[in-house]
């Protein structure tokens, strides 16, 4: 195998590969990132049997085809390092020879043959969305997802295809967050739709696997996996086992209180109210009337902050407390102006919406 490489579209090869590689493994190979040479196209596929990669760089010249695993983590970093345009890779037994103008890197290689198969893209996409809109539903889902829980749904981000729309709803207990959006095209989608839990590494890489906002990227779902495919990448992910809680029956249906804010004024007020909040005491009071929204906070440790915020109030004077980090991670992905918030009693959970198409539900704290 001998190939001649643009050094930047290999770096970005290369580090999108590398975000799947197992940093500690007790399975060697699983570290090595496979090149393939050949269709005039440089095809890199990493795994750690969980996510699996292929990306293929179309900005090299092949002198002779073939294929072999490089130590992802020492290949990446002599491209980063090299102050080349260009760089070849020679393949001479089990050696890789990286050559630039002025330097030359052997290492040690292993065989092809030995990596586990990485799956690409084959027949007609299931369903299509825009990578923008894709990556706006990932922004405003993924945030909630539980970060380790025992209960395995709560670990990845339910994605629900049907009709030509797409929800995707995220929730770890104390808040839930659905985005809706439209599809492409849904052609190979039954009338029952399409529902699958999806790792949130998988949606983390998703999101960094699309460049181009216009692109469209395909899904292949089946029980056990999902397949995305942009045009320079096919991401393969095992699905998250269990079954994802009835969120339409958590959404409040009920609300008698409504207030409507700035997005960015009420982000605002969050944010210097949470200032004096410390880990024991991470709670901030909202006191909503019909002269607006008083913010306060308290810490022994600290000292006492309060705010006093004007906005649009609906219903009976209600005061209710909030973790306001929840409430900050929600209100940084809110694509709208304006917000509402909703709510029933102190004890019942808030329902905040940012235009039609994103909602957040979040459980109230216990401030006494």
């Amino acid at each position: 195998m001998k190939v001649i490489c643009n050094r930047g579209a290999l770096l970005e090869a290369l580090t999108v590969a590398g975000n799947v590689v197992a940093a500690r493994t007790p399975k060697p190979i699983l570290q090595c990132v496979k090149l393939s040479a050949q269709d005039n196209a440089l095809t890199l596929s990493a795994t750690d049997l969980e996510v699996a990669i292929r990306y293929t760089d179309n900005q090299v010249q092949i002198e002779e085809v073939g294929e072999v695993l490089v130590p992802a983590d020492k290949f990446r970093d002599i491209v980063r390092e090299s102050v080349d345009d260009t760089l070849s890779i020679e393949i001479t037994g089990d050696t890789a020879n990286i050559r630039g103008q002025d330097s030359h890197f052997k290492i040690f290689t292993q065989k092809a043959s030995d990596f586990p198969n990485v799956p690409g893209f084959e027949g007609e996409a299931d369903f299509q969305i825009i990578g923008g809109a894709l990556k706006q539903l990932i922004a405003q889902t993924l945030f909630a997802a539980a970060k380790e829980s025992s209960r395995y749904a709560f670990n990845g981000v339910l994605l629900n295809a049907k009709n030509k729309k797409v929800h995707m709803v995220a929730t770890d207990g104390r808040r839930l967050a659905q985005a809706n959006g439209d599809l492409l095209n849904s052609t190979k989608i039954d009338k029952e739709g399409v529902k699958a839990i999806i790792p949130a590494k998988a949606l983390q890489l998703i999101d960094k696997l699309i460049d181009d906002p216009e692109e469209a990227v395909g899904f292949q779902i089946t029980d056990t996996q999902v397949i995305v495919h942009t045009s320079n990448a096919t991401l393969t992910s095992s699905l998250v086992e269990g079954q994802f809680p009835p969120y339409e029956d958590v959404v409040p249906k009920d609300t008698d209180k409504k207030m409507i804010a700035s997005t960015a004024d009420f982000l605002s007020a969050i944010r210097r109210a949470s200032l004096l909040t410390t880990e024991e005491s991470k709670g901030v009071r909202l006191h909503f009337s019909k002269k607006g929204l008083i913010l306060t906070s308290r810490s022994p440790e600290s000292g006492e902050a309060t705010i006093t915020f004007p906005c649009k109030f609906e219903g009976a004077d209600v005061e209710i407390g909030f973790n306001p980090q929840f409430l900050v991670d929600a209100l940084r992905v809110v694509d709208n102006d304006e917000i509402s918030l909703e709510l029933t009693a102190a004890n019942r959970p808030g329902l905040l919406k940012g235009g039609p198409n994103f909602q957040y539900v979040i459980m109230p704290v216990n401030l006494q």
